[in-house]
């Protein structure tokens, strides 16, 4: 039985002889995963597979490119021809095995693509550039009709290999979107012009594919209904384009917002606005069709899916990030097991959503297994051990829980007065108020797995031998590091201790460090009605988020009139003058009240090298091996707990 707080959200339902157990979608979403090659490799496999045992109703199999030039990067999954349906039919049938529904995301980057990857001009509808793209080559009107083709026929080839259905990406400024959208389609043949001949190629698609799937096969269709830009789809033309859709065949639509140069609107996250910023896009569109909707974005909260599906805004909702978090989200939520479920913090940051700009695979910054299924099986260790966890921040938390998990008899020692270690401190500044229910979700596993938490305990060699244990995890993270300059009468502070509350900024202040928690630091100080500047010695700040998220905290910074000088290295802090050389001529600041310092951190690991010298097996994870991001401390930690045997 379903937990009676949430009746709709595990209702059933039919799309076209597609049966869904439940109103839980897993959006298509780019991992990385695939082989160079474009083909299913097994830790696709493996990732698709727990998402499914996880209790969700359909998957959506990510964007798969119809055609060799429309691949949105390396590592994209294709099924432009019949090779690629063996690898897929393994993928459907660990899906079907974990009891989802299965569907695949038919797409084309179109100009978006880059010519290194594809070894081709990228092509789009007209010839216009993408924010930072190429130059497309256009797409004749037998072009267009080709790619009518190969959507079709890779929609086939899915049907074939087993998929429930399939989903045509006509969203997020790829190939389709660029061909509905007024902003980059200036054609003047049956493509261009209105709205009916733009999203003509979408109809077409829907048509064709309909031709060749035939009458029971479900045809979904992700749209963007507002591109959040002056001149482009707006919600009065997107619905236009999805009464169009609908008049075509389309079984469902997948409604979502933004394009790349707003993508920040398409992923909302921890800074954008509260759950359900898109929601009343979907809420539109159902308004005027007749067909199921599915709606997007931020939407992780068991209640708030349920008051969406309750009120009529949405027959599905597509749970993205909460799922790459937590793929087992749905059965804790039906479970009533909502304090377990493991929060997305709407980070967006370069393991996430920040993965294809910067090229790496995709990995979480609090679950620490995603795209790592095989590697780690929390199996019950035959002899038990005594294990100390030195440390109660996130590292230590993880490892003590992995530990524990597994069967050993664990103590996490932590030598204030609480659990969390830096987590209350990166929560502080403004729009990071997630990182709260992350901190609340660690504590709830730790109560959960037994482990013997000792708070105000200072640990050091005396008391590791009187407990005794087989191993020790040192998780002691680090201290903030002050660079050495001449310093005389000032009010001289750490980020740390602004944040912590632990010191009150006068009115002018100067925070030395532009990167993200220099940045951040400042945020937190403006909204309090300081004066801020921030001296950073490299061209740019906040280097270490990805663009869209830096495009927003900057903009915040703009907002805040938070003074930025960049290039500018500190020279000394003398009374209430600051002094910094920028472009070989030193300059002054004067009339500060407050310098904080947000110049970086160094390991705490002394008490990791005594352990080791005096002959205990020492693990150490988190910070103190090297200062990182949260998402590095979380892996180190569950990695160093879950292997001790």
């Amino acid at each position: 039985m379903a937990d009676s707080r949430l009746p709709n959200v595990f209702s059933p339902l039919d799309i076209r002889g597609m049966r869904l157990k439940n109103r839980l979608v897993m959006p298509a979403m780019g991992n990385r995963y695939p082989s160079f090659y474009s083909s299913v490799t097994e830790r696709m496999c493996r990732y698709y597979a727990e998402a499914a045992r996880g209790g969700v109703g359909l998957i959506i199999v990510q964007f798969t490119c119809v055609a060799p030039e429309g691949r949105g990067g390396a590592f994209f999954a294709g099924l432009w021809d019949d090779s690629f349906i063996p690898g897929f039919r393994r993928l459907v049938a660990d899906i079907h095995g974990g009891g989802a529904a299965a569907a695949v995301q038919l797409a084309h980057a179109g100009a978006s693509a880059n010519s290194g990857v594809i070894q081709t001009r990228p092509v789009g509808p007209s010839a216009i550039a993408l924010r930072g793209g190429e130059m497309p080559r256009p797409l004749s009107t037998a072009d267009v009709q080709r790619t009518v083709e190969q959507f079709a026929q890779a929609a086939r080839r899915a049907r074939d290999a087993g998929f429930d259905a399939v989903e045509v990406h006509a969203a997020h400024g790829y190939l389709l979107n660029q061909f509905i959208s007024p902003l980059w389609n200036h054609r003047d043949d049956q493509y261009g012009g209105s709205t009916e001949n733009r999203a003509r190629i979408l109809v077409e698609i829907v048509h064709r594919s309909r031709e060749l799937l035939g009458a029971g096969f479900p045809i979904i269709v992700r749209l963007c209904v507002n591109e959040f830009l002056p001149d482009g789809i707006d919600v009065e033309e997107g619905c236009k384009i999805a009464r169009l859709v609908e008049s075509a065949g389309a079984d469902l639509l997948d409604i979502t917002g933004g394009i790349g140069e707003t993508f920040a609107r398409s992923v909302p996250a921890t800074f954008s606005p509260p759950y359900g910023s898109l929601v009343p896009l979907a809420a539109a569109v159902k308004e005027i069709v007749k067909i199921p909707v599915v709606a997007v974005g931020k939407l992780q909260k068991p209640e708030i899916v349920e008051a969406i599906i309750a009120s009529g805004k949405a027959d599905l909702v597509a749970l993205g990030r909460a799922l790459i978090a937590d793929p087992h989200w749905p059965n804790k939520a039906a479970g009533g097991r909502w304090e377990e479920i493991r929060p997305c913090v709407g980070c967006n940051s370069p393991e996430c959503h920040g993965r294809t700009a910067k090229n790496m695979d995709m990995a979480c910054l609090v679950n620490p297994t995603v795209g790592r299924e095989n590697l780690y099986v929390e199996s019950s260790v035959s002899a038990p051990k005594k294990i100390l966890v030195v440390g109660g921040g996130a590292s230590g938390i993880e490892a003590a829980g992995a530990a524990a998990r597994r069967g050993h008899h664990v103590f996490l020692y932590e030598e204030s007065d609480a659990l969390g270690g830096q987590i209350p401190l990166a929560a502080a500044p403004p729009h990071k108020d997630e990182l709260y229910s992350y901190l609340a979700y660690l504590k709830k596993t730790i109560e959960l797995s037994g482990v013997q938490v000792r708070l105000n305990a200072r640990v050091d060699l005396s008391t590791v031998k009187e407990l005794a244990p087989h191993v020790v995890v040192i998780a002691t993270g680090s201290t903030a590091t002050v660079p050495r300059i001449p310093v005389r009468g000032a009010n001289v502070v750490t980020a740390r201790e602004i944040v912590g509350e632990r010191f009150e900024a006068g009115t002018t202040v100067v925070v030395v460090g532009g990167g993200d928690v220099g940045c951040e630091t400042a945020e937190y100080l403006a909204v309090r009605g300081r004066q801020v500047t921030i001296l950073e010695l490299l061209p740019d700040i906040a280097n270490e988020l990805i663009w869209f998220r830096k495009q927003t905290l900057v903009q915040r910074l703009m907002e805040h009139r938070v003074e930025v000088l960049t290039n500018s290295q500190l020279v000394s802090v003398d009374g209430r003058i600051v002094s910094y050389r920028r472009g070989g001529i030193v300059n002054r600041i004067e009339g500060v009240d407050t310098v904080v310092m947000a110049t970086g951190a160094t390991a705490e690991n002394r008490l990791g090298k005594e352990l080791i010298e005096a002959g205990f097996e020492v693990r150490m994870a988190g910070d103190c091996v090297a200062p990182g991001n949260l998402g590095q401390a979380v892996r180190q930690g569950f990695e160093a707990g879950i292997t001790i045997e």
